[in-house]
Protein backbone atom coordinates (compact mmCIF):
# COMPACT_ATOMS: atom_id res chain seq x y z
CA UNK A 1 0.00 0.00 0.00
CA UNK A 2 1.03 3.94 -0.46
CA UNK A 3 2.59 4.37 3.19
CA UNK A 4 3.77 8.36 2.11
CA UNK A 5 3.56 10.79 -0.98
CA UNK A 6 5.64 13.91 -1.60
CA UNK A 7 3.91 16.66 -4.15
CA UNK A 8 6.56 19.41 -5.25
CA UNK A 9 5.41 22.41 -7.57
CA UNK A 10 2.28 20.13 -8.54
CA UNK A 11 -0.43 22.30 -9.58
CA UNK A 12 -1.31 24.14 -6.47
CA UNK A 13 0.85 22.32 -4.14
CA UNK A 14 4.57 24.07 -3.42
CA UNK A 15 5.28 21.72 -0.93
CA UNK A 16 3.38 19.17 0.73
CA UNK A 17 3.86 15.39 2.08
CA UNK A 18 0.92 13.31 2.91
CA UNK A 19 1.38 9.62 5.24
CA UNK A 20 -1.20 7.28 5.09
CA UNK A 21 -1.60 4.76 7.94
CA UNK A 22 -4.48 2.48 6.34
CA UNK A 23 -4.89 0.82 3.28
CA UNK A 24 -8.55 2.71 2.64
CA UNK A 25 -8.32 6.52 3.07
CA UNK A 26 -10.29 9.75 1.91
CA UNK A 27 -9.14 13.09 1.51
CA UNK A 28 -11.57 15.79 2.80
CA UNK A 29 -10.94 19.91 2.32
CA UNK A 30 -12.56 23.23 1.01
CA UNK A 31 -13.54 23.17 -3.27
CA UNK A 32 -9.97 24.24 -4.41
CA UNK A 33 -7.98 22.86 -2.10
CA UNK A 34 -6.14 20.34 -4.26
CA UNK A 35 -7.83 16.88 -3.60
CA UNK A 36 -8.13 15.96 -6.76
CA UNK A 37 -4.80 17.06 -8.11
CA UNK A 38 -3.07 14.98 -5.31
CA UNK A 39 -4.88 11.73 -6.67
CA UNK A 40 -3.87 13.00 -10.17
CA UNK A 41 -0.01 12.81 -8.39
CA UNK A 42 -0.72 9.38 -7.85
CA UNK A 43 -1.93 8.74 -10.72
CA UNK A 44 1.03 10.84 -12.77
CA UNK A 45 3.65 8.61 -10.96
CA UNK A 46 2.12 5.54 -11.80
CA UNK A 47 1.63 5.91 -15.26
CA UNK A 48 3.81 8.91 -16.52
CA UNK A 49 0.32 10.74 -17.80
CA UNK A 50 -2.16 12.48 -16.35
CA UNK A 51 -5.94 11.36 -16.77
CA UNK A 52 -7.03 15.12 -17.17
CA UNK A 53 -4.67 17.29 -19.08
CA UNK A 54 -4.91 17.42 -22.27
CA UNK A 55 -1.40 19.44 -21.95
CA UNK A 56 0.38 17.70 -19.73
CA UNK A 57 2.81 20.94 -18.74
CA UNK A 58 -0.32 22.10 -16.86
CA UNK A 59 0.58 20.05 -13.71
CA UNK A 60 4.06 22.47 -13.34
CA UNK A 61 3.23 24.90 -10.89
CA UNK A 62 3.04 28.60 -12.84
CA UNK A 63 6.23 30.36 -12.71
CA UNK A 64 8.45 27.12 -11.87
CA UNK A 65 10.63 25.00 -13.99
CA UNK A 66 9.81 21.42 -12.68
CA UNK A 67 7.21 19.47 -10.91
CA UNK A 68 8.50 16.60 -8.30
CA UNK A 69 6.62 14.08 -6.98
CA UNK A 70 7.52 10.98 -4.93
CA UNK A 71 5.41 8.07 -3.32
CA UNK A 72 6.79 5.37 -0.37
CA UNK A 73 4.88 1.75 -0.31
CA UNK A 74 5.37 -0.79 1.68
CA UNK A 75 8.76 -2.39 -0.11
CA UNK A 76 9.91 0.70 -2.90
CA UNK A 77 10.29 4.58 -3.44
CA UNK A 78 9.01 5.47 -6.70
CA UNK A 79 9.45 9.32 -8.10
CA UNK A 80 8.51 10.71 -11.18
CA UNK A 81 10.22 14.36 -11.96
CA UNK A 82 8.67 16.49 -15.26
CA UNK A 83 10.11 19.62 -16.43
CA UNK A 84 9.53 21.63 -19.87
CA UNK A 85 12.07 19.77 -21.14
CA UNK A 86 11.04 15.81 -20.33
CA UNK A 87 10.53 13.01 -17.71
CA UNK A 88 12.52 11.27 -15.18
CA UNK A 89 11.70 8.56 -13.62
CA UNK A 90 13.22 6.72 -10.49
CA UNK A 91 12.89 3.23 -8.35
CA UNK A 92 14.81 3.48 -5.36
CA UNK A 93 16.29 6.46 -6.47
CA UNK A 94 18.27 4.38 -9.64
CA UNK A 95 16.80 6.00 -12.72
CA UNK A 96 14.84 3.96 -15.59
CA UNK A 97 16.61 4.23 -19.04
CA UNK A 98 13.07 4.60 -20.66
CA UNK A 99 9.82 5.02 -19.37
CA UNK A 100 8.64 1.61 -20.33
CA UNK A 101 10.50 0.00 -17.28
CA UNK A 102 9.48 1.99 -15.28
CA UNK A 103 5.52 1.90 -15.82
CA UNK A 104 3.59 -1.12 -14.62
CA UNK A 105 5.65 -1.25 -11.52
CA UNK A 106 2.63 1.08 -9.11
CA UNK A 107 -0.77 -0.27 -10.43
CA UNK A 108 -3.38 1.97 -10.50
CA UNK A 109 -7.04 2.11 -11.46
CA UNK A 110 -8.69 5.53 -11.52
CA UNK A 111 -12.11 6.92 -11.10
CA UNK A 112 -13.52 10.21 -12.75
CA UNK A 113 -16.05 11.76 -13.69
CA UNK A 114 -14.64 11.86 -17.10
CA UNK A 115 -15.54 8.20 -17.06
CA UNK A 116 -18.88 8.10 -18.49
CA UNK A 117 -17.11 8.93 -22.21
CA UNK A 118 -15.94 4.87 -22.03
CA UNK A 119 -19.50 4.56 -22.90
CA UNK A 120 -20.17 7.86 -24.61
CA UNK A 121 -17.46 9.40 -25.56
CA UNK A 122 -15.14 8.79 -28.68
CA UNK A 123 -13.14 5.82 -29.79
CA UNK A 124 -9.95 7.06 -29.26
CA UNK A 125 -11.37 7.62 -25.23
CA UNK A 126 -11.89 3.34 -25.18
CA UNK A 127 -8.30 2.72 -27.33
CA UNK A 128 -6.45 4.36 -24.57
CA UNK A 129 -8.41 2.77 -21.60
CA UNK A 130 -7.35 -0.64 -23.31
CA UNK A 131 -4.01 0.68 -23.87
CA UNK A 132 -3.26 2.22 -20.43
CA UNK A 133 -4.39 -1.06 -18.45
CA UNK A 134 -3.08 -3.17 -20.43
CA UNK A 135 0.21 -2.01 -20.55
CA UNK A 136 0.75 -1.73 -17.03
CA UNK A 137 0.55 -5.92 -16.94
CA UNK A 138 2.43 -6.22 -19.71
CA UNK A 139 5.52 -4.75 -20.81
CA UNK A 140 5.05 -6.19 -24.27
CA UNK A 141 2.21 -4.56 -25.15
CA UNK A 142 3.74 -1.41 -24.46
CA UNK A 143 6.77 -2.06 -27.01
CA UNK A 144 4.04 -2.95 -29.48
CA UNK A 145 2.27 0.19 -28.96
CA UNK A 146 6.14 2.31 -28.99
CA UNK A 147 6.87 0.68 -32.01
CA UNK A 148 3.45 0.67 -33.59
CA UNK A 149 3.34 4.36 -32.97
CA UNK A 150 6.88 4.99 -33.93
CA UNK A 151 6.17 3.35 -37.42
CA UNK A 152 2.82 4.85 -38.47
CA UNK A 153 3.93 7.93 -37.74
CA UNK A 154 6.86 7.19 -40.57
CA UNK A 155 4.30 6.06 -42.59
CA UNK A 156 1.73 8.55 -42.55
CA UNK A 157 5.00 11.63 -43.25
CA UNK A 158 5.96 9.33 -45.88
CA UNK A 159 2.18 9.37 -47.62
CA UNK A 160 2.16 13.25 -47.49
CA UNK A 161 5.44 13.21 -49.45
CA UNK A 162 4.63 10.32 -51.93
CA UNK A 163 3.09 10.78 -55.07
CA UNK A 164 0.50 7.98 -56.67
CA UNK A 165 3.19 7.85 -59.84
CA UNK A 166 6.01 6.96 -57.17
CA UNK A 167 8.14 3.70 -56.22
CA UNK A 168 5.88 2.18 -53.59
CA UNK A 169 9.08 0.15 -52.39
CA UNK A 170 9.49 2.13 -49.22
CA UNK A 171 6.08 2.10 -48.46
CA UNK A 172 5.99 -1.54 -48.79
CA UNK A 173 8.26 -2.17 -46.44
CA UNK A 174 6.87 0.17 -43.36
CA UNK A 175 3.19 -1.28 -44.48
CA UNK A 176 4.83 -4.52 -43.43
CA UNK A 177 6.58 -3.50 -40.07
CA UNK A 178 3.31 -1.88 -39.44
CA UNK A 179 1.33 -5.00 -39.99
CA UNK A 180 3.48 -7.68 -37.76
CA UNK A 181 3.06 -5.21 -34.99
CA UNK A 182 -0.35 -4.40 -35.26
CA UNK A 183 -1.33 -7.70 -35.38
CA UNK A 184 0.15 -8.53 -32.42
CA UNK A 185 -1.93 -5.35 -30.65
CA UNK A 186 -5.09 -6.76 -32.27
CA UNK A 187 -4.45 -10.21 -30.72
CA UNK A 188 -3.46 -8.62 -27.17
CA UNK A 189 -6.61 -6.44 -27.23
CA UNK A 190 -9.18 -9.51 -27.57
CA UNK A 191 -6.97 -11.08 -25.08
CA UNK A 192 -7.51 -8.37 -22.84
CA UNK A 193 -11.05 -8.02 -23.61
CA UNK A 194 -11.94 -11.59 -22.98
CA UNK A 195 -10.14 -11.59 -19.94
CA UNK A 196 -11.93 -8.49 -17.95
CA UNK A 197 -15.10 -9.50 -19.68
CA UNK A 198 -15.08 -12.34 -17.16
CA UNK A 199 -14.61 -10.44 -14.12
CA UNK A 200 -16.83 -7.28 -15.16
CA UNK A 201 -19.95 -9.86 -15.76
CA UNK A 202 -19.73 -11.11 -12.30
CA UNK A 203 -18.59 -7.75 -10.69
CA UNK A 204 -22.01 -6.13 -12.44
CA UNK A 205 -24.20 -9.11 -11.70
CA UNK A 206 -23.80 -8.27 -7.71
CA UNK A 207 -26.06 -5.10 -8.63
CA UNK A 208 -27.99 -5.97 -11.72
CA UNK A 209 -30.12 -8.68 -13.48
CA UNK A 210 -29.62 -7.01 -16.73
CA UNK A 211 -26.90 -8.85 -19.13
CA UNK A 212 -23.62 -7.06 -19.86
CA UNK A 213 -20.69 -8.07 -22.00
CA UNK A 214 -17.50 -5.93 -23.57
CA UNK A 215 -17.65 -6.41 -27.36
CA UNK A 216 -14.11 -5.67 -28.76
CA UNK A 217 -14.02 -4.20 -32.12
CA UNK A 218 -10.71 -3.84 -34.31
CA UNK A 219 -11.17 -1.96 -37.29
CA UNK A 220 -9.91 -4.42 -39.71
CA UNK A 221 -9.12 -8.68 -38.99
CA UNK A 222 -5.47 -9.91 -40.38
CA UNK A 223 -6.81 -10.68 -43.57
CA UNK A 224 -8.13 -7.14 -44.76
CA UNK A 225 -5.48 -5.27 -42.75
CA UNK A 226 -2.47 -7.11 -44.74
CA UNK A 227 -4.66 -6.50 -47.80
CA UNK A 228 -5.18 -2.54 -47.25
CA UNK A 229 -1.33 -1.54 -46.85
CA UNK A 230 -0.55 -4.08 -49.96
CA UNK A 231 -3.80 -2.71 -52.56
CA UNK A 232 -4.82 0.43 -51.37
CA UNK A 233 -1.39 2.41 -51.07
CA UNK A 234 -3.32 4.79 -53.83
CA UNK A 235 -6.45 5.74 -51.43
CA UNK A 236 -3.60 6.33 -48.27
CA UNK A 237 -1.98 8.57 -50.84
CA UNK A 238 -4.63 10.49 -51.71
CA UNK A 239 -5.95 10.84 -47.93
CA UNK A 240 -2.34 11.16 -46.67
CA UNK A 241 -2.85 8.98 -43.79
CA UNK A 242 -3.13 5.35 -43.31
CA UNK A 243 -6.66 4.94 -43.31
CA UNK A 244 -7.24 0.88 -41.22
CA UNK A 245 -5.47 -0.64 -38.98
CA UNK A 246 -5.63 -0.93 -34.94
CA UNK A 247 -5.18 2.63 -35.04
CA UNK A 248 -8.61 3.01 -35.52
CA UNK A 249 -9.89 0.40 -33.20
CA UNK A 250 -12.79 0.31 -30.60
CA UNK A 251 -14.95 -1.50 -27.85
CA UNK A 252 -18.39 -1.36 -26.91
CA UNK A 253 -20.81 -2.27 -24.20
CA UNK A 254 -23.49 -4.69 -25.16
CA UNK A 255 -26.51 -4.19 -22.61
CA UNK A 256 -29.44 -6.72 -22.72
CA UNK A 257 -28.17 -7.25 -26.73
CA UNK A 258 -27.63 -3.62 -27.56
CA UNK A 259 -25.24 -1.02 -27.42
CA UNK A 260 -25.03 0.35 -23.98
CA UNK A 261 -24.40 4.10 -25.68
CA UNK A 262 -28.19 4.22 -27.13
CA UNK A 263 -29.89 2.11 -24.82
CA UNK A 264 -29.16 2.27 -21.50
CA UNK A 265 -30.22 5.47 -19.59
CA UNK A 266 -27.53 7.50 -17.63
CA UNK A 267 -27.74 5.54 -14.17
CA UNK A 268 -27.14 2.45 -16.34
CA UNK A 269 -24.25 3.19 -17.94
CA UNK A 270 -22.31 4.91 -14.41
CA UNK A 271 -22.99 1.66 -12.71
CA UNK A 272 -21.31 -0.29 -15.74
CA UNK A 273 -18.39 2.00 -15.77
CA UNK A 274 -17.91 1.63 -12.06
CA UNK A 275 -18.56 -1.98 -12.24
CA UNK A 276 -15.73 -1.83 -15.11
CA UNK A 277 -13.44 -0.12 -13.18
CA UNK A 278 -14.01 -2.46 -10.16
CA UNK A 279 -13.25 -5.54 -12.38
CA UNK A 280 -10.04 -4.53 -13.13
CA UNK A 281 -8.82 -4.44 -9.46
Amino acid sequence: MIRKIQLRQFRNHKDIELTFEKPFVYIDGPNGSGKTSILEAIYFVATTKSHRANDEKEMIQRSEPFTHVKIWTDDDRYEVIFSKTGKRALINGVEKRKISDFIGHLRVVMFSPLDLDLIKGAPQTRRQFMDLEWMQLHKTYLRYLNTYKQVLKQRNSLLKKIHIEDDYTFLNILGEQLFEVGIEIINERQKMIRELNQYFKVVYQRFSSHEVELIYEPDVDEKAFKAHLHKNQKQDILYQSTLAGPHRDDFFIRFNGFDAKSYASQGEQRLMVVCLKLALL
